[in-house]
């Protein structure tokens, strides 16, 4: 990071003392960013599963450590280190994925229902009442899911609980194509996940 700082700040010197104009400057300085921010911070637009996953493990910030060994499958590694977050929004989250990966549904509801309004807290609820056969409660909350790749993983996952895993990993494949970044990474480990359990159901 501190070497794409220092090749900013030589790129805005450098055209600074040639004097370009602030309208030149801004282009390069604006074409610079869009084309290297995918490589140092690959969580963003990246389509590279492989670079993202190798950005996770080497991170610092907790919470994409959880996330590496939670995706990984190593949920004691990613428990203790969702236990050592500051107290708050992002350990809930951490928390709350831990639980529904251990399918214990009732635990995770009750953090669930503690957290804010958002996203994540509707999107899992929902998640949890398909799981239960609860169709109101999958109704309500599914409702309250504005983001659109979100509210395709649950028609997904609406298949998969019917059994019909053809149709929720065409489904998946075909909103795979259009994704990018972090949300890219999670359909992928979850694309892996329903392979898992068409396998099983199969026998």
């Amino acid at each position: 990071m501190f070497f794409w700082y220092l090749g900013l700040f030589i790129l805005a010197f450098t055209m600074g003392m040639l004097d370009f104009s602030p309208f030149l400057t801004f282009l390069a300085v604006a074409l610079y960013i869009i084309v290297s921010i995918p490589y140092i911070m690959p969580l963003l637009w990246s389509k590279d599963t492989k670079r993202m996953f190798a950005y996770l493990q080497k991170s610092r910030n907790l919470y994409y450590r959880f996330l590496y060994y939670l995706l990984n499958g190593e949920t004691d590694s990613a428990a203790q280190i969702a236990n050592k977050m500051r107290a708050g929004y992002i350990k809930d989250m951490a928390h709350a994925m831990l639980y529904l990966k251990e399918k214990q549904f009732g635990d995770a509801r009750g953090l669930l229902l503690k957290m804010k309004e958002g996203t994540f807290k509707h999107y899992y609820l929902a998640v949890i009442a398909l799981e239960e056969g609860d169709e109101t409660g999958y109704n309500n909350h599914r409702g309250q899911v504005a983001d659109k790749d979100y509210r395709t993983w649950l028609e997904v996952e609406e298949h998969a609980i019917m059994g019909n895993y053809s149709e929720a990993l065409s489904l998946l494949d075909t909103h795979i194509s259009k994704l990018r970044g972090i949300k890219l990474l999670s359909a992928t480990y979850y694309r892996d996940e329903l392979l898992k359990r068409k396998k099983v159901k199969e026998g």
